[in-house]
């Protein structure tokens, strides 16, 4: 079986529509990743969960770098100035994200090694503090940061970080 990774994103002429959208993506993927783990605790591994470990360990690698550097090279960047409390949200976003790339590890190397998993409790725990870490993480995002976004970012800004986002994919 291939694994392979479909951005969430397919129109980068709206940077925040590219945010929302990886938003959407990360909390339909956090429900399915508890929902296997469940499984997994209930039932124990077999074939088809072990492949659901590597869709999700194959979708979550790419997508929580990307959106993490569509954020960090293409957003903070133009609104690093604009005042102390978004440089504050800024900073605590960052915080957030070296978070969830600590938590990441810990279920990576599990999800990538579907056949090591053997302590289903600890998988589970594992899952459920990544998914707890990246919701509070895209809520505060969602609550706080959006709105400020709109706020400061004009129609071209948008369209310019989009265009970023778009030209740091082609990097890869």
């Amino acid at each position: 079986m291939e694994f392979k990774f479909t951005d969430p994103a397919t129109d980068f002429s709206d940077a925040l529509e590219v945010i929302n959208s990886y938003h959407i993506d990360f909390i339909a993927r956090g429900v399915g990743l508890l929902v296997l783990a469940r499984e997994i605790k209930q039932h124990g591994m077999n074939e088809n969960r072990a492949n659901q470990c590597m869709d999700m360990y194959c979708h979550y690698t790419s997508a929580n770098h990307l959106h993490h550097q569509d954020e960090e090279l293409a957003l903070f960047p133009v609104l690093i100035d604009q005042s102390n409390l978004v440089l504050g949200m800024i900073e605590r976003l960052m915080m957030d994200h070296e978070e969830i790339e600590a938590s990441w590890d810990l279920l990576a190397e599990k999800l990538n090694n579907p056949q090591l998993i053997n302590d289903f409790d600890q998988f589970l725990q594992f899952a459920m503090d990544f998914e707890k870490i990246q919701r509070e993480h895209l809520t505060r995002e969602d609550q706080d940061f959006a709105p400020r976004m709109k706020e400061i970012l004009s129609d071209e800004n948008i369209q310019l970080i989009g265009q970023k986002m778009f030209e740091l994919r082609q990097k890869k």
